[in-house]
Formats: C-alpha cells, structure tokens, sequence
C-alpha cells in the first residue's frame, strides 16, 4: 500500500460514500474505507477519532450538499413555485444519494453543533417559502413540520419500497405537493 501524502477529509469522505454506495453504510470500516482509499487504516484515525465522527462528517457534508443545492433551485421563486422546486429538489437529492440521506435520517441531529446547524438551516429554508402564505409564527412551524415530514416519509416509504401499488409513484408525488399548496387555499 502506497502512502497518500496528500489525504483530506473531503476525499476520505468522498470515498466513504461511493464503498458505502457499494457494500452499504453497516458494512462501512476503517480498514475496507483504508483498503478502497490504498492505505493503511490507522492513517484514517488523523482526520477522524471513530467510525461515528466518519459517519457524522459525512452526514454534515451531505447537509451542505443539500442546501447549497436548494438555494441555487429557488432563487427568484416565491409562492407555490418555491414550494414546488423545494420539494423536487429535495426528492431527487435524496433519491440521487440514497446513502446519504439513509445516514442523515440516523444521526440525532442534536447530537452534532453542525448537523443540528445545517438541519435549522433547512427549517429556515421552508419557512421563508412558506412565510409567502403564513404570517403567524406558530403556524408557519406546523406548516414547516408538516412539509418535512410529508417529504421524508414519502422518501423514506419510496426507499423501503412500501409503495407497490399500481398507482404511479410520480403521480402520488406531485398529489401529495398539490394538495399541500392547495391547504393554503382552504385557509
């Protein structure tokens, strides 16, 4: 095995996530990330104290990915629009790292400064589009949590494969948006 002298945390994460693409993220190790990676493992211990602190800097990178990602999608969108564009964004960002955001969905977020941080950050996200509709603060949090949970649990159900009906998964995705937007309506 080679020494790689110039080794970061991004690469070692990057690597993470395509092994843990392949063999699943339980099967993740320092030596099978060292062996993908051409080096002796305990070099891995220079950028992170454990396999948690690994999985939790992927989990920090992932989050960045997402809202840098979301940001871009919906500059100049207001209203519908913006919720739209947030929830396609945020489905096909999960569903392009599937990985990722399985790991996401494991680790407490209020456990980590950063993950917490970057988990506000999406909260904030959702809750400028929504302030478009809701001028109540307490409101505009259910609505928030409302919005989160729908998107995560269609994800999470889709990622399970719960979902075997006949019915067109797309479909049941754009229903599930339409009716969201519509609520506002009723209001």
């Amino acid at each position: 095995m080679a020494q790689k002298r110039n080794l970061t945390k991004e690469k070692i994460i990057k690597a993470a996530f395509i092994l843990a693409d392949e063999i699943g993220i339980n099967q993740l190790t320092f030596p099978k990330l060292a062996e993908k990676l051409d080096i002796k493992y305990p070099s891995l211990y220079n950028h992170f104290n454990n396999m948690d602190d690994l999985k939790t800097e992927m989990t920090v990178s992932f989050l960045k990915e997402l809202n840098l990602n979301l940001m871009q999608k919906l500059v100049g969108k207001s209203g519908s629009d913006a919720i739209i564009e947030f929830a396609y964004t945020y489905k096909k960002f999960a569903f392009e790292n599937k990985t990722a955001y399985g790991l996401f969905m494991s680790i407490p977020n209020a456990e980590n400064e950063k993950v917490h941080s970057l988990v506000k950050e999406i909260g904030g996200i959702i809750r400028q589009i929504l302030a478009f509709y809701i001028k109540d603060q307490t409101y505009l949090i259910h609505k928030s949590r409302a919005l989160r949970s729908m998107l995560h649990g269609f994800i999470s159900l889709s990622f399970l494969n719960y979902f075997r009906n006949k019915a067109d998964l797309d479909d049941s995705f754009n229903f599930m948006i339409e009716d969201f937007i519509f609520s506002f309506s009723r209001e």
